[in-house]
């Protein structure tokens, strides 16, 4: 169910966003420097990604290496989403945006810089792959077999 939900939050929404953008809010958003299209495609892949580890970890034993791999795999997944999307879909600015709009002659730029939300995810992120490690650490524990002492 949980695949089937970041299909339609991460993969169907944008796919179809750009058809109900307003045209003059598009051509504004293009002439700013801004690629919906690039943007949207960037989102549907990591959307793409994301569902298929979902349903892989659905599968999956939580006290295997391959339940710790996609976990940790999905966790820096949605670290590259958050750069992605604070970064207005250029990963490499993490977070420091430009955007140079011309109306009527006057040329306006506007500057968004969110890296310290960029830096406080990223430390969210390491502690949540923290987190993962110590619950799939736990899950081996306790699918160990019991040890037996010789009479």
């Amino acid at each position: 169910m949980s695949a089937v939900i970041t299909l339609i939050l991460f993969v169907a929404i944008p796919y179809m966003l750009p058809d109900y953008i307003p045209q003059h809010l598009a051509a504004q958003l293009e002439q700013g420097g801004f690629d919906l299209e690039s943007f949207s495609n960037q989102i549907i892949i990591i959307g793409l990604i994301t569902a298929t580890l979902t349903l892989i970890i659905g599968f999956v034993n939580p006290a295997t290496f391959l339940s710790l791999a996609v976990k940790m795999l999905q966790s820096g997944l949605s670290l590259i989403f958050i750069i992605l999307f604070l970064g207005a879909g250029n990963i490499t600015n993490l977070g420091y945006t430009t955007f140079d709009i011309t109306m009527e002659g006057v040329q306006n730029t506007i500057v968004m810089d969110l890296r310290f939300f960029v830096y406080f995810s990223l430390g969210t992120i390491l502690l949540r792959m923290v987190q993962i490690y110590l619950e799939w650490s736990e899950a081996r524990i306790e699918t160990a077999p019991a040890g037996r002492i010789a009479p």
